[in-house]
C-alpha cells in the first residue's frame, strides 16, 4: 500500500458507545469502570516505582561526576605537586591512578551525555551540564599540567600510562625553565579559574541532585494516596461485575482486540491502516497511526538536514563535502577544489571572546558562498572551526578568476583576511578529488605562511 501523506479524516463509524448501551448500558459502565481503574492503578503504581528506582539511578551518576572530578583532580595535584620522591624516582603512583580514572565512563561529558536520554527537568539537565563542561576544564588543565612535568620528568613506558594522552605544548611552553613549567603546571591545577571550576562542579552536580529528589519526592506524595484511592474502588467493583466481565471480554475482543490484532500485523509489515473499517474507535487509532507515519517521514528528512548542515553557518558541512565528492558523477568537464582557513580566529577568540570568533566565522562563510556560488555551479561547505571548502563543476578557468576577485574584494570590504588554495583542472578522469585537495591544500598552507611568516595554522 502506498504510503499517503495526507492527514488522517476519519469522520464515518459505528461508535463503540452505539452498541454497547442497546445492549446493557450499566453492563457498560461497570466494564468501563474495572478497566479504567485497573489500568490507573498499573499505570500510576509503574510511575511511582519506576520514578524511585530512576531517582536512585539518577543520583548516582550525577554524583559520579563530582566523585570522578574530585579523583582526576586530587591524583593529578599529587602528581604535579611532588612529580619525584625525595630519593629522586618518579612519582608513578597518583599518574597511574589518574590515568586509570580517566578510562572510566564517570567523565562529565559522558554522564552529561547519558542525561539526554533521561527523564528530567531542563534545570536538571542544565546543572549537569556546567558541571560537565567545568569538569572537563579542570581536565584539560591537568593534562597541561602533567604534559608541564613529564616535559622535565619523561615518562617510563609502562602499560598503565599507554593510554595517557597528553596536549602538546607551544613553543612559549617548550622554551620555559623547568622551574618556570613546574610554576604554570602549579598555577594551572591551584589557580583562581581551576578552583572556581572545581566549585562549580560540586555546586551543579549537588543542585541537580537535589531537583531530582525533589521531583522524586513531589512526584510521590501526589501519587501514593490515588493509588490507594484507586485500590479500593478496584475491590468495590471487582466483586459486583465478576460474572458481567467474562460477558464484555467476549464483546470487546469481537469489537476491539481483533481489528488492533489486525492492525499489529499491518504495523509490522510497515504498511498504512485502514481508516475505513471497524468501530470508529479503531478508525481513529488507524488514523493516529498513518499520521504519526506521515509525521515521522517528514522529521527523518529534517534530521537528513540537520545532519548535513554546519549549525553556525548553515552551510553544507564535513559529511556534506565528502557526500558532495562521493557523488561527482558523469557530465563533470571541469573541476575546482577551493581550501579555506580563516586568518587570526585564535587571536580573535582569545582578545575578543568567542561571539567575536563566531561573526568572524558566518563574515567568512558569507563571504566564501556569495564569492564562489557561481550560478549554482559552485557548493561552499564548513569543514569546522576555521576551514572551509568550495567545490566548483564546470567553470572556465576565467569564470574562476573573477571569482577570486571578488573573492579579495569581498575580503578587504569585510575586513576579513582568509588564506586559500585552489586546485583547477579541465581534465577530470586524469586525477582525483583527493589530489586536487591536497594540491588546493598546499597552496593554502603557502597563502597562511605569507600572512603569519611561519607555518602557524592558527594564527599565533
Amino acid at each position: 500500500m502506498k504510503r499517503n501523506t495526507g492527514k488522517s479524516n476519519v469522520k464515518n463509524g459505528i461508535s463503540s458507545i452505539a452498541i454497547i448501551i442497546p445492549i446493557a448500558l450499566i453492563v457498560a459502565v461497570m466494564h468501563s469502570l474495572i478497566i479504567y481503574l485497573i489500568f490507573s492503578i498499573s499505570r500510576e503504581s509503574g510511575k511511582l516505582s519506576a520514578t524511585m528506582r530512576q531517582s536512585g539511578e539518577y543520583t548516582m551518576d550525577a554524583m559520579s561526576i563530582l566523585g570522578g572530578s574530585s579523583i582526576l583532580s586530587e591524583t593529578a595535584l599529587n602528581f604535579v605537586l611532588m612529580p619525584v620522591s625525595e630519593s629522586g624516582e618518579l612519582n608513578l603512583g597518583p599518574l597511574a591512578a589518574y590515568a586509570g580514572e580517566l578510562s572510566s565512563d564517570r567523565r562529565g561529558y559522558k554522564v552529561a551525555e547519558r542525561f539526554k536520554d533521561y527523564d528530567v527537568s531542563d534545570e536538571v539537565r542544565k546543572k549537569i551540564n556546567e558541571a560537565a563542561v567545568c569538569a572537563n576544564n579542570m581536565m584539560n588543565a591537568q593534562l597541561k599540567a602533567i604534559a608541564l612535568v613529564v616535559s622535565i620528568y619523561p615518562l617510563p613506558d609502562i602499560p598503565i600510562l599507554n593510554g595517557l594522552v597528553l596536549p602538546e605544548l607551544t613553543a612559549e611552553e617548550k622554551s620555559m625553565t623547568e622551574p618556570q613549567k613546574l610554576q604554570t603546571a602549579r598555577t594551572l591545577v591551584l589557580g583562581s579559574e581551576y578552583s572556581l571550576n572545581k566549585q562549580t562542579v560540586s555546586q551543579s552536580t549537588n543542585a541537580a541532585v537535589d531537583l531530582i529528589n525533589e521531583a522524586s519526592a513531589a512526584f510521590q506524595a501526589k501519587t501514593a494516596p490515588i493509588v490507594v484511592k484507586l485500590r479500593s474502588e478496584l475491590w468495590i467493583i471487582t466483586i459486583a461485575i465478576i460474572l458481567i466481565l467474562i460477558v464484555s471480554l467476549i464483546l470487546i475482543y469481537k469489537l476491539v482486540l481483533s481489528p488492533l490484532g489486525l492492525f499489529v500485523r499491518r504495523i509490522a509489515s510497515d504498511s498504512l491502516l485502514d481508516e475505513k473499517k471497524g468501530l470508529k474507535e479503531v478508525r481513529l487509532v488507524a488514523g493516529a497511526y498513518n499520521e504519526i507515519s506521515r509525521r515521522k517521514a517528514e522529521y527523518n528528512d529534517l534530521l537528513l538536514s540537520a545532519a548535513e548542515t554546519d549549525a553556525l553557518t548553515s552551510l553544507p558541512n564535513r559529511y556534506a563535502f565528502q557526500q558532495c565528492l562521493i557523488e561527482l558523477g558523469y557530465g563533470v568537464e571541469t573541476l575546482a577544489i577551493i581550501v579555506f582557513d580563516i586568518n587570526f580566529l585564535k587571536l580573535t577568540n582569545d582578545n575578543l571572546g568567542h561571539a567575536s570568533g563566531d561573526k568572524l566565522i558566518k563574515d567568512s562563510a558569507e563571504i566564501i558562498s556569495n564569492s564562489f556560488n557561481m550560478s549554482g555551479r559552485g557548493k561552499c561547505f564548513r569543514l569546522g572551526g576555521d576551514e572551509f571548502a568550495s567545490v566548483i563543476k564546470n567553470a572556465s578557468k576565467e569564470e574562476l578568476d573573477c571569482a577570486i576577485v571578488t573573492f579579495d574584494e569581498e575580503q578587504k570590504n569585510k575586513g576579513v583576511s582568509i588564506s586559500w588554495g585552489v586546485a583547477f583542472t579541465d581534465d577530470v578522469e586524469s586525477t582525483t578529488t583527493k589530489n586536487l585537495i591536497h594540491e588546493a591544500d598546499m597552496k593554502m598552507y603557502e597563502n597562511k605562511k605569507k600572512v603569519h611568516g611561519s607555518s602557524d595554522k592558527n594564527g599565533k
